[in-house]
């Protein structure tokens, strides 16, 4: 039962997953290549800078050890930083796609409800979601298409019934 409710609650989040994964995968990717330029930046003044101090004392096996030293405990903090960025952004593109996502499973279902002839069928938003004006646009001419009665012709009859 746990497992399904799991499931479930998964599946309400990730209505269109190819999309939403395209999304988190572009964000990460960009993410990634601005955050490699800016450590390509970093190393190369870093590793003249350290060049400078390393030529000016008189033990540069020492200060080179503790440069080293320092260095390898920034880059733990580093790959740290790194791997709760792109947890971050991984559950910021499946919520804000979720939002942007959910309206258009529910525009499609009002489609195919129109589809059917069915008039009364009515688009209804979480309060977070985008597009309420499209929705409520969509839900007045609904409205209106259905309180028109348009005349059906024995071809149009004939084309609905089953035999």
């Amino acid at each position: 039962m746990e497992d399904m409710i799991i499931k479930r609650r998964l599946s309400n989040f990730l209505l269109q997953p190819l999309v939403q994964t395209k999304i988190g995968l572009y964000c990460i990717i960009l993410s990634l290549l601005f955050a490699s330029v800016i450590a390509a930046i970093v190393y190369y003044n870093m590793g003249q800078l350290f060049q400078f101090i390393i030529e000016l004392t008189d033990a540069p096996n020492e200060v080179q050890d503790i440069i080293l030293n320092h260095l390898s405990s920034i880059q733990i903090w580093i790959y740290t930083s790194l791997g709760v960025y792109i947890l971050l952004i991984i559950a910021v593109s499946i919520w804000y796609t979720h939002r942007l996502v959910g309206p258009m499973v529910a525009f499609q279902k009002h489609f195919e409800a129109l589809e059917r002839g069915d008039f009364s069928h009515r688009t209804n938003l979480r309060r977070h979601d985008a597009f309420h004006d499209a929705a409520n646009a969509l839900n007045n001419a609904t409205e209106t298409l259905g309180a028109k009665s348009y005349p059906r012709t024995s071809r149009d009859s004939d084309s609905n019934t089953r035999d």
